[in-house]
């Protein structure tokens, strides 16, 4: 009995953290195209080094974006490796919300998406400003 709760116990955890945030530099893989349903324009890409997505992180290289996101323009952010920044140019993507927002809330500073990029990896990034 016991054996069989701590079991059931060990595979919900390890489910859920499979589900959960990723660490800078751990990108998620093989993603399901029909999970990303935001339309993003990117129009414009800028390299900048030693730029940090949150707070407490490691300072990494990042990548900041013009981009056109649902109908609004944006700038995004986020870190990225070599092999990601080859991906992320100027182009159509898809994108999606890594959590919901709260309630009532249309756009959030520092909202965070996850952008599919062509080789089924994910982008992790933010929205660090708005224009227009």
């Amino acid at each position: 009995m016991k054996s069989s709760l701590l079991l059931s116990i060990l595979v919900l955890c390890s489910v859920a953290s499979a589900q959960g945030k990723y660490r800078p530099g751990q990108y998620p893989v093989n993603q399901n195209p029909s999970s990303y349903t935001i339309r993003v324009r990117i129009i414009a890409t800028h390299f900048r080094p030693c730029a940090t997505v949150e707070l407490h992180t490691d300072c990494t290289d990042g990548l900041h974006v013009d981009a056109i996101l649902d109908g609004r323009k944006v700038e995004l952010s986020g870190g990225v490796d070599k092999h990601q920044s080859l991906l992320i140019a100027p182009g159509d993507y898809w994108a999606m919300l890594s959590k919901k927002p709260r309630a009532g809330v249309r756009d959030v500073l520092f909202q965070h998406y996850y952008l599919l990029l062509s080789d089924k990896t994910a982008w992790p990034c933010e929205i660090t400003g708005f224009s227009e």
